[in-house]
């Protein structure tokens, strides 16, 4: 009983057992069946088997790739230090460089799978049972002097099985890529304990990548559209694995790291170029614990010990300043105590862990993470009271640890106090009043202090109570800046030369205007952003804000050109200058940019719109042409799909309460001449959230005007859309029978 293949319309594939015999002759059964559990028959009979492919790999010492293999081999002789083991095929190849060599082409060893025998090894064991035997014994597979691929039947053993029926299917249901790893020696599963899994791809790789097979432009999906798994990859990506063309590595901690710092290029399968420099991670590549997540996998610590291609993956600087007798080696360019003083400090533990230093090398490369994770926890705080008068504001922090006044701590360079008032949507106060700040370190002209214990209370006079609106939507929040030596993990006073960085320490928690905990509504996910950006954008911010065509003077200037203020991404903070009305502020003739449609530059289309929503769609869409003061935007590698709403926005955050109300918006006509402010174009909010990702406004503005949507290619005239008058939320709000998460899931197919 069973369903045949050819009409099977999903696949799986369990591995059931592997024998080795006294030959090293090597079968693999393994259940063929779909995603209920029947049995799928006629595998060995189908007429074309688009692909069936298995490899072998035992856990072993790390191995050198071949042009580093007479260093590697003189270095071990002289030194045995432990080293973490790495998967070993026992199917290789030897591979010298063809098309597109570079001067540092080098013949390379490569593993690999075997995947040219498919039915010819195919055993049909009846009701969805198959039984694939290698087309030789282990012994038989090519063997070369210095890489170690002698059959250990102790060793842990990992099976790969890959299987595509039909290459036009749907890979997302039918694809097979599955693993099996055990103990040849007593058959019996691999230990948690005895593996070798660095990183939970699901924690690490999936919280920016898609986990979806079914998404064609931003699948992780690779080698002809055949392999996705992770723990199969490695079987391949490993220590001595190399690029012939280029003679970079192509092991998997090489591969993942230079392709996230954008600095890698190889060949590869029929002379490809395979071109990584434009990659844009959002994230701090500098935080090794953002991937190598801590107990994610049995041996997720294992990073820390160090190997010849993972080291080298990193140091370009370093590698740069090397002497020309240099070997290429790890071991040869970390060994040298003038180029890594610090590590020498440590000794050998200085990179390899040991009971002295478990952390070896991660000593160094955490600190980054530490030096935050240390002040954040020395400096915290959160607000204990909130009180708004008729001109002044009464805030209470409350400190972790801290006794003194902030002014009194040397390392403090500010404590600012911010508050992001939510006004009446339509008419928002000039100058960005609804962002309002202080530094509250120190007493001031209209900033008072008092301290009682670890209680610090600030009243602020002249505050501008009615420009921050509904005070029951306001955010209030604090937040500390930090003077920091990164490498001695402390906080260091401001003025002295140790000072190297700067750490931000945000409250807690967040308020109202009233006093209570804030519940401004929140329409996009800060989860979701840090899942890409990590817990540290604001840490980054400052460079998307900083130019040398800008010039700040005045507290009213601060407020807007001054970032560092923000608290997150979805809180308000950003989006208090990131408003509808931010592109006619922009280029004014006075100081507080008071809005006029004639100040609106040319460059700045829907698509290029300083509004946030948009402005983030867009990023993100990779629609956005010009960046600040129209220098040109470079591409964005977002490596989620634009149309994947829940990538940003949670459950309920889509349901386009708010955004009918809000003003359109004026933007610079798709025609507009260069350089000529005026020529502008009216979109309803709406219709300007999609137009900031769906360009072509013209093909689908008709759908949206039908149902109250404003788009007017030329608005000289002014706004026409009457607010409140588009009904897109009665069919496209999330719940809705067009759903806009719906619509755009099934457009990302």
């Amino acid at each position: 009983m069973g369903i045949n293949i050819s009409k099977a319309a999903t696949l799986k594939a369990q591995i059931e057992n592997v024998n080795i015999d006294e030959k090293t002759q090597v079968t693999v059964d393994f259940y063929l069946s779909n995603d209920n559990g029947v049995a799928v028959t006629g595998l060995d009979t189908l007429d074309s088997l688009a692909a069936l492919g298995v490899g072998i790999a035992k856990l072993g010492a790390q191995q050198p790739m071949l042009p580093n293999r007479a260093a590697v081999a003189e270095y071990n002789s002289k030194n045995q230090m432990a080293e973490g083991k790495q998967w070993i095929s026992y199917i290789n190849k030897e591979v010298a460089p063809g098309a597109g060599a570079s001067t540092k082409a080098a013949t390379q060893w490569q593993a690999g799978i075997e995947s040219s025998c498919k039915q010819d090894c195919l055993t049909n064991l009846g009701s969805g049972h198959y039984r694939y035997t290698f087309s030789k014994t282990l012994a038989d597979y090519p063997q070369f002097t210095g890489l170690d691929t002698q059959y250990d039947a102790n060793a842990p053993t990992r099976i790969y099985l890959e299987l595509l029926a039909d290459k036009y299917g749907d890979v997302s249901k039918t694809l097979v890529n599955t693993t099996y790893d055990f103990i040849p020696a007593t058959g019996k599963m691999v230990a948690t304990d005895e593996g070798r899994q660095l990183v939970d791809p699901q924690q690490s790789c999936y919280r920016c990548h898609t986990a979806d097979l079914g998404n064609e432009e931003h699948r992780l999906l690779m080698h002809g559209d055949k392999r996705f798994n992770f723990d199969g990859c490695v079987m391949c990506h490993t220590t001595y694995s190399g690029d012939p063309e280029t003679g970079n590595a192509i092991d998997m901690a090489t591969l993942v790291h230079k392709i996230h710092q954008a600095d890698y290029k190889i060949v590869g399968y029929g002379s490809h170029l395979h071109d990584y420099s434009n990659v844009q991670y959002p994230g701090e590549v500098a935080d090794c614990q953002s991937c190598h997540i801590s107990d994610a996998t049995a041996q997720a610590s294992q990073y820390t010990i160090p190997g010849n291609n993972s080291c080298l993956s990193c140091h370009k600087d370093k590698i740069s300043q090397a002497p020309d007798t240099w070997d290429g080696t790890a071991a040869a360019l970390f060994h040298d105590r003038e180029l890594f003083p610090k590590a020498w400090n440590n000794g050998c533990a200085g990179c390899h862990p040991d009971s002295s230093n478990p952390q070896g090398a991660n000593l160094f490369h955490d600190k980054l993470v530490q030096t935050r994770q240390t002040l954040k926890d020395l400096y915290g705080m959160s607000l204990s009271d909130v009180t708004l008068g008729n001109d002044s504001l009464k805030v209470s922090v409350e400190f972790d640890k801290l006794v003194n006044f902030p002014a009194q701590e040397p390392a403090i360079s500010k404590l600012l106090l911010v508050v992001n008032g939510q006004p009446d949507l339509l008419n928002r106060p000039l100058n960005n009043g609804q962002h309002q700040m202080w530094d509250i370190s120190k007493a001031g002209d209209n900033v008072s202090l008092s301290m009682d214990g670890h209680k610090l209370t600030a009243t602020i006079s002249n505050v501008d109570v009615a420009a921050l609106g509904d005070v029951s939507k306001a955010v209030v929040k604090a937040k500390m800046l930090v003077c920091a030596n990164q490498d001695a993990v402390l906080a260091v006073g401001c003025n002295s030369e140790d000072a190297s960085s700067e750490v931000e320490v945000i409250s807690a928690n967040a308020l109202d205007l009233t006093g209570a905990v804030s519940k401004r509504p929140v329409i996009a996910s800060e989860q979701g952003c840090q899942s890409c950006h990590d817990g540290e954008m604001q840490q980054r911010i400052m460079s998307a804000h900083t130019t040398p065509n800008v010039t700040v003077s005045g507290q009213s200037c601060d407020s807007c050109h001054n970032p560092v203020s923000a608290t997150a991404l979805t809180d308000g903070s950003c989006n208090s200058c990131h408003n509808n009305d931010t592109v006619a502020y922009l280029n004014a003739d006075n100081t507080y940019h008071v809005a006029g449609a004639d100040h609106i530059k040319a460059i700045r289309t829907i698509n290029n719109s300083l509004n946030y929503r948009d402005m983030v769609h867009a990023l993100h869409a990779g629609t956005r042409t010009v960046s600040a003061m129209g220098a040109p935007n470079g591409a964005v590698t977002y490596p989620q799909s634009a149309s994947n709403c829940q990538a940003c926005h949670s459950e309920g955050q889509l349901k386009f309460t708010q955004l009918k109300q809000e003003n359109s918006q004026l933007v610079a006509a798709e025609d507009a001449e260069q350089d000529t402010v005026g020529q502008i174009s009216e979109l309803s909010p709406t219709v300007a959230a999609c137009a900031a990702c769906h360009n072509d406004v013209a093909h689908w503005a008709g759908h949206a005007i039908k149902y109250g949507g404003v788009y007017a290619p030329d608005a000289s005239g002014g706004r026409t859309y009457q607010v409140g008058g588009e009904t897109c939320a009665y069919c496209h709000a999330e719940g809705q029978s067009y759903d806009v998460i719906k619509l755009h899931q099934n457009a990302g197919k």
